[in-house]
């Protein structure tokens, strides 16, 4: 189980006993949540004040989640550099800005990758940097608004304990 990091210490998830519907019901809560959940630890909120911020503080340092995240990085990459659309319903990529911030976005994939514990409120930074369509990844600007964004990340990511 990854650990999660409040502001002093990594934490685990706690093991439930004989509580399946309570954890079901739980589980239902953040997944209908997980948008304001994420903001929450965005903005610094500590991931043992409540159930629920805990609970999608591991969900989203899951190493599978994180390397889910740093493919989606990589495929922006790529899809900047070739021209290609990664989906149609996709929103057309900020080229020149991913371009300028290759070097920037290769390390933010990589401590997705390998550093072996990160801080939820960085990776959280990533999903929205990701999944925002009118966010830096998606809307050109000429101030290196793409290089900022995956810097403020990686600085989130590594500041664990």
């Amino acid at each position: 189980m990854p650990a999660i990091t409040s502001a002093s210490a990594p934490i685990t998830l706690p093991r439930r006993r004989g509580r399946r519907l309570t954890g079901l019901l739980l589980h239902l809560r953040v997944l209908a949540r997980r948008e304001r959940l994420d903001q929450m630890l965005i903005e610094g909120a500590d991931p043992l004040a409540s159930e629920e911020l805990t609970l999608r503080a591991y969900e989203l340092s899951r190493p599978s989640h994180r390397r889910a995240l740093a493919a989606g990085v990589d495929d922006a990459v790529r899809s900047a550099a070739t021209r290609r659309r990664r989906s149609p319903a996709a929103p057309p990529l900020a080229r020149e800005g991913i371009g300028s911030a290759r070097a920037a976005l290769a390390e933010l994939a990589r401590v997705l990758r390998e550093e072996p514990v990160v801080a939820a409120r960085g990776v959280a930074l990533v999903r929205r940097l990701l999944t925002d369509g009118a966010g830096p990844l998606y809307v050109e600007s000429g101030d290196a608004a793409v290089r900022a964004a995956a810097d403020e990340a990686v600085r989130a990511l590594r500041a664990a304990p």
